[in-house]
């Protein structure tokens, strides 16, 4: 059974954000970091596929559309592998707060929508534990559209899913892509313990719920700056939040 980092006895605690495209996390994210180091705390943020080893290949192979569903997932695998090995472990070791803006469940929703088959794809990422806390931002899917146009003029090929050949328009694709992976991490919310947040609230109002739970969850008074990090005892995870 996969375990946390908590329950692994790592002093540090990682908080991982998931959700489709144009929901919002990443803003969320951005701004529950802000607010932890506002209160001295010791914060890293990790993106998903920026390792410096690997993130121009990647550019390089979205951008000719060379990649396959097989090279798509051990090509994100091999760059969440360097910064779990390089950034996220030995930071967790030093007692810090680690936000992901995305985790393995990515790599599970979208890997599996593409057709590889759901042991494998977990079979690689079998190295890693578990987050301490998962926030999972919940979209429609004709808001979190609107949200990437807002912010750019057209929509990525592999992102509308255009690769599997759903729709020949970008648009339908789109949301018939993002709808699958939104089953996807519905399926997984229960078995992972998501905290479910309403991604349609305002900006606000998610953060309030997010800062909440965090606060209620973790002894963020430990994480201060300065202070010796402590190896954890084992815990259990909170249960799943809707």
């Amino acid at each position: 059974m996969m375990k946390t980092f908590a329950q692994l006895g790592f002093p540090g605690r990682l908080i991982a954000v998931e959700g489709i495209d144009g929901s919002g996390k990443s803003t969320q994210l951005h701004l529950l970091r802000r607010w932890l180091e506002s209160l001295d705390l010791k914060v890293f943020l990790s993106e998903w596929n920026s390792s410096e080893l690997v993130k121009s290949a990647t550019s390089r192979g979205k951008a000719q559309q060379l990649l396959t569903p097989t090279t798509f997932c051990l090509i994100h695998a091999t760059d969440f592998a360097d910064r779990y090995e390089r950034h996220l472990v030995p930071l967790l070791r030093a007692g810090y707060l680690v936000l992901c803006d995305r985790y393995i469940f990515t790599a599970f929703a979208r890997d599996v929508v593409r057709g590889c088959p759901a042991p494998w794809v977990r079979g690689i990422y079998s190295f890693a534990a578990l987050p301490d806390l998962t926030f999972f931002f919940k979209a429609d899917l004709e808001v979190s559209l609107q949200r990437i146009l807002q912010g750019r003029p057209q929509l990525k090929f592999y992102e509308a899913g255009m690769d599997l050949r759903l729709s020949p328009d970008i648009y339908e694709s789109f949301r018939i892509f993002q709808g699958r992976l939104l089953e996807q991490y519905l399926a997984m919310s229960t078995e992972f313990q998501f905290h479910i947040v309403d991604a349609n609230q305002t900006i606000e109002a998610q953060q309030q719920r997010v800062r909440a739970i965090v606060a209620a969850r973790l002894d963020l008074e430990s994480f201060k700056r300065g202070r010796k990090p402590q190896r954890a005892e084992s815990v259990g995870r909170g249960r799943a939040a809707v």
